[in-house]
């Protein structure tokens, strides 16, 4: 729908949108699993209620939607922690490319620094140095 009125989005953009719509289902899935977890005390309540009224085909009924919402409120934490894997790894993604764009950088101002100072003038002078370094080595030795 973007291509139609406008530009395309930047991965950047498209990265940080999905971040957020990821954060977005995080926060959902807290409120439910919470509003459930509140259910679920209530529940406990009632049947405690139940129990002492004697009304005990009440109270199976009652363990039995127990028992469901525990099983909701584990799936809630599971699909939190699996929405939270993917958040996680968008941003390692998004801090790989992040490197991979600075070692760029750094590989173009080396290549542009290897141009100007221009290797076949170094390399005779750095072997020259060199030579001088070995004669003073050895005249440190035979001292």
């Amino acid at each position: 729908m973007d291509l139609l009125f406008g530009r395309r989005k930047t991965p950047e953009e498209l990265l940080r949108q999905n971040q957020r719509a990821l954060a977005r289902a995080m926060r959902e899935l807290d409120r439910e699993r919470q509003k459930l977890e509140a259910q679920e005390k209530k529940i406990i309540v009632d049947i405690k209620k139940m129990a002492k009224q004697g009304q005990m085909d009440a109270v199976k009924i009652m363990a039995k939607d127990l028992v469901r919402t525990r099983r909701y409120v584990k799936k809630f934490i599971t699909m939190r922690a699996n929405v939270q894997a993917v958040s996680l790894k968008i941003q390692t993604l998004k801090s790989n490319n992040s490197m991979a764009q600075a070692m760029k950088g750094v590989t173009k101002a080396m290549a542009t620094m290897n141009r100007q100072v221009g290797a076949h003038g170094v390399v005779p002078e750095v072997v020259a140095r060199s030579g001088h370094g070995d004669v003073l080595e050895n005249v440190a030795t035979m001292s």
